[in-house]
């Protein structure tokens, strides 16, 4: 990998009581010795930029470590009560990847939902999109995505980003950490994502909208 772009924009409470996890993702990416850039968005506009930063910059794997669900994902000023707009509901984030830059290899989504059938649906209907999407499918600890990305990114340095990669890195964070974290990879020829690990099978298709 050359480097690993991280975009942290968990809520100020986080901050406050060291739970963000970005921060920490960067430390254990040190600590295997692979480049990595953080940056923290504290709000829509930052975190546009953050993300044409990332795809400029040609990064291996961007990293999102934030809030989370079904439909979308917070930005740090988004938090409840705030009265702000919401962060960025799949389309519109989806639509940050669709400039003059490819997109990441790996999507990261340190966020509960992260790997979102519907994130997958969004990006399978655009030109860019990064052939790999790993996360949770449900509410997670942050401690749980810490572990998680601990044992993603040791398998990432040794063996690269590829799909066999992927699915042991898996298998590893569901025996060790739970087992609702997957990750998504497009398929060329069915232009569509294929989702691991699948329910019943070692991987089910994510159809378009």
């Amino acid at each position: 990998m050359k480097t690993v772009y991280i975009i942290d924009s968990n809520y100020p409470a986080d901050h406050y009581a060291e739970r963000a996890d970005g921060i920490v993702a960067q430390h254990i990416l040190k600590a295997l010795g692979i480049q990595t850039d953080l940056r923290l968005a504290l709000d829509r506009e930052h975190f546009r930029k953050a993300v044409r930063r990332a795809l400029r910059q040609g990064c291996d794997v961007l990293h999102i470590s934030t809030h989370g669900d079904d439909d979308s994902i917070a930005v740090c000023n988004d938090h409840p009560g705030s009265g702000l707009p919401e962060g960025f509901h799949w389309d519109e984030f989806v639509s940050l990847f669709q400039g003059r830059y490819d997109a990441p290899t790996a999507l990261v989504m340190s966020a509960c939902n992260g790997a979102s059938t519907r994130l997958a649906q969004a990006f399978a209907a655009a030109r860019n999109r990064p052939k790999i999407i790993i996360g949770s499918s449900d509410e997670r600890y942050p401690a749980d995505y810490v572990a998680a990305w601990a044992l993603l990114y040791r398998r990432f340095k040794r063996k690269g980003i590829k799909r066999g990669v992927a699915q042991r890195a898996l298998a590893d964070i569901s025996a060790a950490v739970h087992k609702n974290f997957r990750y998504l990879r497009w398929d060329d020829g069915r232009k569509r994502y294929l989702r691991y690990p699948g329910t019943g099978a070692r991987f089910d298709i994510i159809e378009r909208r």
